[in-house]
Parts: structure tokens; C-alpha cells; sequence
């Protein structure tokens, strides 16, 4: 089957998207977070229509929850609870029904100026989670590691940084990897006592921010990094001094990266230039060893071996944020519209 995209205008710039995963069907029901509008919100919609003679699935809003300043980062704690981060230094804690979607979101936890410069606010840039722990990072260069199920601060790292970090990655339950807006990366022992990083290396030679970075779903020592140049940089944390592959990508910021939940080899960017790519990662993965008979990521000499492809043809803004369930990839842009393909091959 062909490939089908289809645009609906909603009428908010869309800074993030997320499907709502269902167990035995195929999820029918997204998240939305918006930015740069008088009132911001999260937003829950649906694509099942009200009427089932309808083949076409456009988005009909279910619910709406207000907030304060941009959604920054929204990422699910548990399978109907999310974490978001604002753009005026909180975080919360929602959640969805599961039974009825339409119910207006709950909050559960909510931390007050999570990040600041002391009276006064500043973005909470980013988060990150992995089994109901949360991970946020903001301007002031600080660190908070969260209990998304007690309401907890566990953990702050003071000063992690000089300037404004943009991005966090778990790697394991005890240590997270940060990026700033000079493309320095460091490692964070969370089980340390010392505000020192594990270990730091650069994204790459021309100070550029780490716009996102996620590690390999199967291969957790591997790490990806998106620049603000649109490059992509690949690491191997054994021995993380330099990426092994860096990729002239997008030609502009890489905005949000998702490696397809059903293959590991498959790597989905969208970026501030208005692509949607997909990547044949295999290349890049095929394993070779060292002389220590370790084996690690194959050094993309011969950049021919790349595959990409553009999803959707590309927008004249930016697209902000991606999400892909199966055959189904959801992305928001700065042109107020969420864009659906389906029958995407994986």
C-alpha cells in the first residue's frame, strides 16, 4: 500500500507529540503539547471518528489541560501516566484515563520552579524517564533526578553545568547523559556524592547544542546525538572520547529522533528545516572488532551505505516533534498543523 500522509489544522504551534499505547488494539488516541501561544496546553485527541460510516481518521479533541509557559518535553512514566516539562521552570505529572479518554487529565505530582535563578524562573529544557523515574534538566545548568511515583526530589545535581543544558538521556537507572548549548556532553553517576560528571567528551568541533540524544533501544551503550547543524553523532560509551560515525543530516537543529519500536535498525529524525527522514541504521550497526576483540560500531567511512529517506514531503517550518507506533508515524510543526502517515514500512 502506498504511502498516506495526511494534515489537520489545529490551529496551535505543536511542540510535541506521543501516541497513547493500548494494549491489544491499535491506539487510536495522542498527546499534544503546545508552544508559543497566549495559553498553552496538553492536549488529548482521538482519530476514531463519531461516525462509523467515515474511513478518513482526523483528529477530534477530547480534552484540554491549560498550562503555564511552553510544553517542553512530555514522555510517559507509566503507559497512561506522562511527565511535562514547561518553559516556566515546573514539572508535572498526568494522567489520562484509561478507560475513558475524554475525562480531563489529572494531576498527580507538580514541582514549582523546578528550575530557576533563584527568585527568578527559567525553562525547564527537557526531561527524560525510564520506569517512573524523571530526569530534568533547565537554563540554570542544574540536574533534578524525580520519583514520578512518590512526588520525591531524589537527587540534584547543582551547577551540572555553566550554561543551559538542552538535553538528558537515561542510560541506566544510575546514570543520565547531558548535552548543552555548546555541545558539551557529560555522563552523571547518580549514585555518586560528587557534582563531578563520570565523564565528558564534545559533540563535535564547532559548539553547536546537543538538540536530542537517545541511546540504542538494543544496544544501550550506544548514544546518539542530534546538533543544532542538523549532523548526527554516534557514540560508544566504552570508550567515549569522540563519536565513532558523525553524519551531515538535516540542514537545520534536529528537533526530535525515535528508533522504530519495532526495529531496532530503523531510525526516525524530523528537524527544524521541516524533514521527516527514516534511516537504514544497519549500516551503521553492523558490528566489527577492535584489536581488543571488543565489539563496537562500524565507523561510517563509506557514507553511501546510508539509507534515508524523506517520509512527507518537507514543510517551510519547522516540524518539532515525531512519534511512531508501527505502521504509524504522528509529527507537530510550527505551521499549527499534526501530520499523520500511515502504512509506513518498517
Amino acid at each position: 500500500m502506498p504511502l498516506d500522509v495526511q494534515g489537520t489544522f489545529v490551529s496551535q504551534k505543536i511542540n510535541k507529540i506521543r501516541w497513547i499505547a493500548e494494549d491489544y488494539v491499535e491506539t487510536k488516541c495522542f498527546f499534544t503539547g503546545s508552544w508559543d501561544d497566549d495559553v498553552n496546553s496538553v492536549k488529548v485527541w482521538t482519530l476514531e471518528s463519531p461516525h462509523e460510516e467515515e474511513e478518513i481518521e482526523y483528529p477530534r479533541q477530547l480534552s484540554e489541560y491549560p498550562v503555564e509557559g511552553d510544553v517542553t518535553q512530555i514522555k510517559f512514566t507509566e503507559k497512561n501516566k506522562i511527565a511535562v516539562s514547561l518553559s516556566n521552570g515546573d514539572v508535572k505529572v498526568l494522567e489520562v484515563s484509561v478507560y475513558d479518554k475524554q475525562s480531563p487529565l489529572r494531576e498527580i505530582f507538580h514541582w514549582k520552579k523546578m528550575h530557576n535563578y533563584g527568585e527568578q524562573k527559567c525553562s525547564c529544557t527537557s526531561l527524560d524517564t525510564l520506569e517512573g523515574d524523571i530526569a530534568t534538566i533547565g537554563e540554570d545548568g542544574n540536574v533534578h533526578i524525580l520519583s514520578g511515583r512518590r512526588g520525591e526530589i531524589m537527587r540534584t545535581i547543582s551547577g551540572a553545568d555553566s550554561c543551559s543544558l538542552h538535553s538528558i538521556c537515561f542510560i541506566k537507572h544510575s546514570e543520565v547523559i547531558t548535552g548543552n548549548l555548546r555541545g558539551h556532553m557529560k555522563i552523571w553517576d547518580l549514585r555518586s556524592t560528587e557534582n563531578k560528571p563520570a565523564a565528558s567528551f564534545l559533540l563535535a568541533g564547532d559548539e553547536l547544542a546537543a538538540t536530542c540524544i537517545i541511546n540504542h533501544p538494543t544496544q544501550p551503550h550506544i548514544v546518539l546525538a542530534g546538533s543544532e547543524s542538523g549532523s548526527l553523532a554516534v557514540w560508544d560509551l566504552r570508550m567515549n572520547t569522540f563519536p565513532t560515525s558523525l553524519v551531515n543530516a538535516h540542514t537545520a537543529g534536529v528537533s526530535e529522533m525515535q528508533f522504530h519500536p519495532e526495529n531496532p535498525h530503523m531510525l526516525l529524525t524530523c528537524s527544524v528545516s521541516g524533514e521527516l527522514w527514516d534511516w537504514n541504521m544497519e549500516a551503521m550497526t553492523k558490528s566489527s572488532k577492535d584489536q581488543n576483540n571488543q565489539v563496537t560500531w562500524m565507523p561510517l567511512e563509506d557514507k553511501k551505505s546510508m539509507m534515508v529517506n524523506s517520509v512527507i514531503p518537507p514543510l517551510s517550518k519547522a516540524i518539532n516533534t515525531l512519534h511512531c507506533d508501527k505502521g504509524r508515524i504522528l509529527c507537530g510543526a510550527d505551521n499549527e498543523a499534526i501530520y499523520l502517515v500511515k502504512n509506513f514500512k518498517y
